[in-house]
C-alpha cells in the first residue's frame, strides 16, 4: 500500500541543495580585529611567535591588532604579499589627527606595537633590500634558502651578519652552503610547525646600515 509523502518531506525536496547547508565563512573571520601578543628576539627585536590576547607585557614582547586574522602582526592580503601601504587613513599610518604616540591609531602605543619592529608594517626603509615572509622548498631541490629568499625580492645585501632562531640546518644557513632538501627536512619538528622553521636574519647593506627580519622556511609545501 502506497503512502502519501508528508508535507515536510515535500518541502525538503523542493528546497535548493545549498539552502540546507550551513553558510561558509572565512577561517580567519572570527579572529579579525583581535589583539595578539608576540615574543620578539632579544637581540634584534624581530617578531618570533604570536598568540591571541593582550598578554601581560614585559621585555621581548609586543602587541598588535590582527586586522586580517592570520595570527601575525603583518596585515597583508596574503603572507608574503608585503605589508599594507600607507594611504593617508589613520589605520594605515596616515595623518588622521590621532595621538602621535599611536601613529596607526589602532589603540596600541607605538612603543608596544609590533608594527614598529623589524620587517613589520611600519618598520620603514630597509635600504632597498628585503626578505619575503617565507620561502617554500621542494623535496629534492638544491637551495641556499636565505640567498634564494633575497633573490625573490630582487636584491642581495652586502653581507649576512647573523642567522639565529631555528637550529635545523643552522650550519648550512649560517655558512650559506647549498643543500638538497630531503624527506627529513619535510618531517622534522620545526620551531613553527612540522617541516617549518623561522629564522632571524640580520644583514648589512652597501651603505653600512644594518637591518633584521624573520624568514619562514617551509619544506616540501
Amino acid at each position: 500500500m502506497s503512502r502519501t509523502p508528508s508535507l515536510s518531506l515535500l518541502l525538503v525536496s523542493l528546497l535548493p541543495f545549498g539552502a540546507l547547508a550551513p553558510a561558509c565563512s572565512s577561517p580567519h573571520e572570527s579572529t579579525k580585529g583581535q589583539l595578539i601578543t608576540c615574543t620578539t628576539d632579544p637581540g634584534t627585536g624581530v617578531v618570533l611567535r604570536c598568540q591571541p590576547g593582550a598578554g601581560t607585557g614585559g621585555a621581548n614582547t609586543c602587541v598588535d591588532v590582527d586586522e586580517d586574522g592570520d595570527g601575525e602582526p603583518g596585515d597583508s592580503a596574503d603572507d608574503g604579499a608585503g605589508a599594507l601601504s600607507f594611504t593617508g587613513r589613520p589605520e594605515d599610518g596616515g595623518s588622521g589627527g590621532g595621538d602621535e604616540a599611536d601613529d596607526d591609531d589602532d589603540g596600541v602605543p607605538d612603543d608596544e606595537d609590533c608594527d614598529h619592529h623589524p620587517g613589520e608594517d611600519h618598520d620603514g626603509d630597509s635600504g632597498g633590500v628585503d626578505l619575503p615572509y617565507d620561502i617554500r622548498l621542494s623535496l629534492g631541490q638544491t637551495t641556499t634558502p636565505i640567498h634564494d629568499a633575497f633573490a625573490e625580492e630582487g636584491a642581495q645585501p652586502a653581507s649576512i651578519v647573523s642567522v639565529t632562531g631555528a637550529t635545523w640546518r643552522l650550519t648550512e644557513l649560517q655558512a650559506g652552503t647549498p643543500f638538497a632538501v630531503t624527506a627529513d627536512d619535510c618531517s622534522h619538528a620545526g620551531n613553527r610547525d612540522v617541516g617549518r622553521d623561522r629564522v632571524v636574519v640580520t644583514w648589512k647593506n652597501a651603505d653600512g646600515s644594518v637591518h633584521a627580519d624573520h624568514l619562514d622556511l617551509r619544506y616540501c609545501e
